[in-house]
């Protein structure tokens, strides 16, 4: 999957003969390979963030879990739009909302980690769902680290700040919780 997005926006770099895709028309710098490749790596990763939230949302009986899954889910599905806005500004197709190929992405996880999670049950679930769920922003800091340092565009390297914040403040209390 990651060769096949790095195929496309290279592609789409070659077709515009330049090193960045786009422009806002508003002065603002043009988006470059990393600007684009974190919005599209992005949207699969908040969207199975949403997708095991939502689960946590349904069958967790911990008020914690459920508090941190609504307030993850609410602030990914405002970037995902926000990440889609650009992706279209920069006439770059927004990814398809494809389960099982983004499993194979990096930082995502694998159907399996999925499917334990939504099997498990009572306190197993809960403890299993934050283990999960640390890991899974972890890797989305990761990135957004990655698109603050190498990309251009000045709202998508402000969304990755925004990201890298609110992140760390969730794996914060994740890990207080975890430690009590």
């Amino acid at each position: 999957m990651r060769a096949r997005l790095l195929i496309i926006v290279l592609g789409l770099l070659a077709l515009t003969g330049c090193s960045s895709v786009g422009g806002s028309g508003s002065g603002e710098p043009a988006a470059n390979e990393a600007d684009a490749t974190f919005s599209l790596r992005m949207i699969p990763h908040h969207r199975q963030t949403i997708e095991i939230a939502k689960v946590a949302m349904q069958k967790s009986k911990d008020e914690f879990v459920v508090n941190v899954a609504d307030k993850i889910a609410t602030a990914e599905a405002g970037e995902i739009e926000q990440m889609a806005t650009y992706l279209r500004s920069w006439n770059i197709q927004v990814p398809g909302d494809d389960a099982n190929a983004t499993h194979k992405m990096a930082g995502m996880m694998t159907a399996k980690d999925v499917e334990a999670l939504k099997s498990a049950t009572g306190k197993q679930y809960d403890d299993l769902f934050l283990a999960t769920l640390s890991r899974h922003l972890r890797s989305g800091v990761d990135m957004a680290k990655d698109a603050q340092a190498k990309g251009e565009h000045i709202g998508s390297k402000a969304l990755a700040g925004k990201i890298i914040v609110s992140q760390t403040e969730v794996l914060d209390q994740i890990s207080a919780k975890q430690k009590s």
